[in-house]
């Protein structure tokens, strides 16, 4: 099952099944395979399903023996098969061979700890009919999204907002709270969402609802202790294990399986694991731009896709490769995008995932394997390493740094970039801004001449802080750098990079699995100092090492780059008939959250002055686009978009 929705009244008036129902159709593209509903006086609540366990069990909602206990579920549960097992032995009696009605029984033995039981990635509903109670819980990474919200005595909950909007008394409205976040951030951390009211579970996190109460409680959260000293040797042959379960329980499927090759070191070590074993070629998939060849945008922007090749031959795997046109179909198609992610979120690479995602899914291939986290687990970003080498410039005695060799530093020429940012950075001792001077859009300090609401910009710092702190005060640890991988971890890849996955995938029909956000190899990871992953100055050396006898040499040596498309390019040319439209001052003076001089302005270094503002500029077309298209109602797009669309809008495919 992939899409799950529900209403719940809780006063005790009848559910509306039709509700749900709507709901249904909202999130057909999350259940191609069908969906049911179920309907128990106070509480109407279904599932739409992606059949990849037990093909001929009905599409829906499962339950107990006497169906006082029904479950809709979206995810995968790796270990349910030794869980029904032991269910089985105390009596329970099962009719289908799915993970979802290991959910169903285990809540009718342990209760509300079956959650923490489960190995998987999940966003679960479980309704007790005896006990009148509901229960929702979210996967310990995030890797599956679950909203709530409340209106009165009704609350409502979804795998996507969009599903919310089948009731006639919601609202669609800007929560100022989370846009100062975004603004920083890129995204809004739980549990907040861009839309007032609206909620999201933190990952690991389980509400138990019933008509007086909302009960949040966090079952599990990433715990980082990296102060022990461990032998390398043995570090590494852990890694190894640890990766090889991982990928290997996420390999059970009743239909075809493949993996998302980027050519990185992470996607590779999967597919490298996956092929020794499976005893069949891998179904490898991965993307690349439609540019001149040998130009400096195509070996910039196209390496992914020449080191994705190079290991496919390396491990015959059977392996397509789809090319994004470079035209107008760009502004058409981006517009269906920040629809299907809910909320904005200004990561830029939702334009390749969904055409991976299409490419598999004309290809029968639903289940792709992807190799997202493994940077945050084993220090994989160069902020990583150049924080490092900070912490080091930050033990030199405070009374020489900052009055010689900060000021002296700074004055340097341009050509020694690196070092002034050094000395730029030294002087953000406290921990919120060292973090977000690797990983922010705007500075919360500076947004007064951005926001129209200046008391709102005047909280910003605090607001992002409040959202930071909790993680990069959690680890325990004398490097700054595992506070940035926990932070990471914790929420960047939980409400950027995976929201970016499971929308994208789902929007495809196809499901996206995560081995390296398995929560053993998370723990495991996250107990090893980072002198074991950053070693002679190279990244992710523990992992690259547990893999070197199975990942080609010049992938292990590959310089770093990110899944990013060449879109500073696209908001001069072929978006750009979007930033003119929806970042122009008529629209921006109508939506009346920015000011209309500081957007333009960006705009106009960007578009006219050669400037480098592609994130700032990219963050305020996403966020106007969700206005248009959740808000003001400006921006409609037609049809549902479709894998054979993507396919259409390719360049090439192979």
């Amino acid at each position: 099952m992939c899409g799950i929705f529900g209403h719940f009244q809780r006063r005790g008036e009848a559910a509306d099944q039709a509700l749900v129902e709507r709901m249904a159709r909202a999130l057909a593209h999350r259940g191609p395979d069908g969906y049911g509903t179920h309907h128990d006086r106070m509480m109407a609540l279904g599932a739409g399903r992606l059949a990849i366990i037990d093909l001929n069990a009905p599409p829906g909602l499962l339950f107990n023996e006497d169906h006082s206990v029904a479950v809709a579920f979206n995810g995968e549960i790796y270990n349910y098969k030794a869980l029904r097992a032991e269910l089985e032995k105390l009596g329970h009696h099962f009719v289908t061979h799915t993970d979802t009605e290991v959910i169903a029984h285990g809540y009718e033995s342990w209760g509300a700890a079956v959650i923490e039981r489960l190995r998987g990635m999940f966003a679960i509903a479980i309704w007790d009919s005896a006990a009148a109670r509901l229960l929702l819980a979210r996967d310990r990474a995030g890797e599956k999204p679950l909203y709530f919200t409340t209106m009165g005595d009704e609350l409502l909950f979804s795998s996507e907002i969009k599903a919310f909007q089948q009731h006639p008394g919601f609202r669609a409205q800007v929560n100022p709270a989370a846009l100062t976040n975004y603004l920083t951030l890129g995204y809004v951390p739980a549990p907040q969402t861009m839309f007032a009211g609206v909620e999201k579970l933190f990952p690991g996190e389980r509400l138990l609802i019933d008509s007086h109460t909302i009960q949040r409680q966090r079952y599990w959260q990433p715990h980082m202790d990296t102060r022990q000293p461990v032998d390398y040797a043995e570090a590494m042959a852990r890694v190894r294990a640890k990766l090889f379960e991982a990928v290997e329980m996420r390999l059970m499927s009743d239909v075809p399986i493949g993996a998302f090759l980027s050519g990185g070191v992470d996607s590779t070590a999967v597919v490298a694991v996956m092929s020794q074993l499976l005893r069949q070629p891998v179904n490898t998939f991965t993307v690349g731009f439609d540019l001149e060849p040998d130009s400096k945008n195509d070996r910039k922007f196209n390496a992914d896709a020449r080191y994705a090749r190079l290991a496919a031959e390396h491990y015959g795997t059977a392996h397509h490769a789809i090319t994004i046109a470079q035209d107008e179909r760009l502004a058409d198609l981006l517009p269906h995008l920040v629809r299907a992610m809910d909320e904005p979120v200004a990561q830029q690479s939702m334009f390749q995932t969904p055409y991976v995602a299409a490419l598999a899914r004309q290809h029968g291939v639903p289940v792709l394997l992807t190799g997202d986290g493994g940077d945050e687990l084993f220090a994989g970003y160069d902020h990583f390493r150049t924080d490092q080498i900070l912490e080091r410039y930050l033990k030199i005695p405070a009374l020489l740094r900052d009055t010689v060799l900060t000021p002296l530093l700074e004055r340097l020429p341009e050509r020694f970039e690196n070092a002034r940012k050094l000395a730029h950075k030294s002087r953000d001792a406290d921990p919120v801004l060292r973090y977000l001077a690797w990983k922010r859009v705007f500075d919360p300090r500076q947004l007064g001449h951005l926001l129209l609401n200046r008391p709102l910009a005047d909280q910003a710092y605090a607001s992002v802080s409040a959202a930071l702190l909790p993680f990069l005060n959690a680890p325990q640890t004398d490097t700054f750098a595992d506070r940035i991988a926990l932070t990471g971890f914790g929420s960047w890849l939980a409400e950027d990079s995976n929201m970016r996955v499971d929308k994208m995938t789902m929007l495809m029909s196809t499901e996206a699995r995560a081995p390296f956000e398995d929560h053993e190899l998370v723990h495991l990871a996250f107990h090893l100092p980072l002198n074991v992953k950053l070693r002679q100055g190279d990244f992710k050396a523990v992992l690259k090492d547990a893999v070197r006898d199975l990942v080609p040499a010049p992938i292990l040596e590959r310089p770093k780059w990110g899944f990013a498309p060449p879109t500073s390019h696209w908001l001069r040319t072929w978006l750009r008939p979007l930033v003119e439209r929806y970042l122009s001052p008529e629209y921006v003076r109508a939506v009346g959250v920015f000011q209309p001089e500081a957007v333009a302005a960006l705009v106009n270094a960007h578009l006219h002055q050669g400037a480098y503002e592609v994130w700032a500029v990219w963050t305020l077309l996403v966020f106007h686009l969700w206005h248009a298209l959740y808000i003001d109602g400006t921006l409609t797009p037609t049809g549902r978009l479709t894998p054979a669309d993507l396919m259409a809008n390719a360049s090439s495919v192979r």
